[in-house]
């Protein structure tokens, strides 16, 4: 991690440096070393009260009441996705604001209860192609999980789903959603969770950076149909003839839509874009279509409404012109 990062997260945090990222550091042969309730998840009397009542006739019994008790008296509050908050907090408020709330409020029953227990920090892998590719992302992208030690084994509970994985190996980096794990440890505050939002960004940006794409699956963002798919961008009843002129052209339509343009305009890379166009004008403001094809407005100048960037062509059928595509293939198309 770079000096100008290091003093970044000790600014964040009170002058103390947070952990960096590791998932090399846990003693699987030792679980007893996981139990310890650091100071920083809530005052340990409470927590210990709650999680007495709260333990079963086993571990799986003990998780489930955990489970079933948070799910009971807690609810979702989005606003509070993005500030630090520890199991005092989330349980004062009766809320949590995502996947790292109820991680921490999980965990330190978990541990209270007697079943050793590990927090792991995991990033999609979507997210991370896109991030090192360069593509554009919506959010940073991640999940918590923890690694329990039940019936004697090391298993991985996502405590938001209420999924248990008894079938798992603490070497696994590739988690349920296809999530890479790149942080195991004893203090989630110390972790730095998504709680601390500006300091977790400044970490995860540092970590992935450096990432060595060859611990990743295939980059499945970045994968290109040999044959021509088709997305269509238009509205009714004019997607329906931007449907019949790419069939009549052999083209396969993949998909049509007039909303969730973030979704469906990354997808289209690589592909055929057709935009349903008014006097020069697309239905997908110019902005959003340059933010995930940059370049795509030069078609809007070009003699035919065509313009290849990168593989990608898009082409404006501008209804309020007699307009006739003609019959050269994307390939030759204006750039």
């Amino acid at each position: 991690m770079s000096q100008f990062a290091l003093l970044f997260l000790a600014s964040v945090l009170g002058g103390e440096v947070g952990e960096q990222p590791t998932v090399d550091t846990i003693d699987y042969a030792s679980p007893q070393l996981y139990l310890d309730l650091p100071s920083s998840l809530g005052d340990r009397e409470g927590i210990d009260k709650q999680a007495l009542a709260l333990k079963g006739r086993n571990d799986r019994a003990t998780v489930r009441k955990i489970l079933e008790w948070m799910e009971a008296n807690l609810t979702y509050d989005g606003d509070k996705a993005y500030a630090w908050r520890n199991y005092d907090d989330v349980v004062r408020e009766l809320c949590y604001g995502g996947c790292a709330d109820q991680a921490i409020t999980c965990g330190a029953l978990l541990r209270a209860a007697g079943i050793p227990t590990v927090w792991v920090k995991t990033m999609d892998v979507a997210w991370i192609w896109d991030f090192k590719q360069g593509r554009p992302f919506e959010s940073w992208s991640g999940h918590v999980f923890l690694e329990v030690y039940v019936d004697g084994k090391w298993a991985l509970l996502d405590a938001g789903a209420k999924m248990l994985y008894t079938n798992y190996s603490p070497q696994s980096r590739i988690l349920p959603g296809n999530r890479f794990a790149y942080h195991k440890g004893n203090d989630p505050q110390r972790m730095i969770m998504s709680l601390q939002w500006e300091a977790w960004k400044e970490q995860t940006r540092a970590y992935f950076s450096a990432l060595d794409p060859g611990l990743l699956p295939v980059d499945a963002g970045g994968g290109r149909s040999v044959v021509p798919q088709v997305f269509i961008a238009g509205n009714a009843p004019y997607y329906n003839v931007l449907s019949e002129m790419a069939r009549g052209k052999g083209w396969k339509v993949r998909q049509s839509f007039n909303t969730e343009y973030d979704k469906y305009l990354p997808l289209a890379r690589g592909n055929i874009l057709l935009i349903e166009t008014h006097r020069g004008v697309p239905i997908v403001a110019q902005e959003l279509l340059e933010k995930h094809i940059p370049g795509a407005g030069a078609g809007l100048k070009s003699p035919n409404g065509t313009v290849e960037i990168d593989g990608t062509t898009v082409i404006f059928v501008d209804f309020d012109k007699i307009l006739t595509l003609d019959e050269e293939t994307p390939g030759s198309s204006t750039k």
